[in-house]
């Protein structure tokens, strides 16, 4: 959650939808263990302000590595989770993790923050 969008707004709408309390869980830079992911241009703690300001968002708990965000999962305080559909195919962290999952529809709109990001760096290029 770097850079926030529609696609981000609908997503924690949606999530709402399924709970009383909507924890979200926030990588402080996901390039540090996958390289292909971009770097956030935010701060940890701007995105955090951000997020904790939008009326569907409770809570927001931070994580460097994949091994905290595991130990998140697993802690037994959370109940289910929110996932795009598309990491249906099994490619996300904890696949293994018992928690039910609730598939987010992401065909419906067209948002991602590589798209936004991508097309600032053209707006600037030209």
């Amino acid at each position: 959650f770097d850079i926030l969008h529609p696609g981000y707004i609908r997503m924690f709408k949606y999530a709402k939808n399924y709970c009383n309390h909507l924890t979200v869980a926030l990588h402080e830079d996901p390039n540090t263990e996958r390289d292909w992911k971009l770097k956030p241009v935010q701060s940890v703690e701007d995105r955090k302000e951000i997020l904790l300001s939008l009326k569907d968002v409770d809570e927001v708990v931070t994580y460097s590595h994949e091994d905290q965000y595991l130990a998140l999962l697993d802690s037994g305080e959370y109940h289910m989770r929110f996932l795009g559909d598309d990491y249906s195919d099994g490619s996300y962290t904890g696949v293994g993790i018992g928690l039910p999952i609730v598939w987010i529809p992401r065909s419906e709109h067209p948002y991602s923050t590589t798209r936004v990001k991508t097309l600032i760096y053209q707006s600037y290029k030209k």
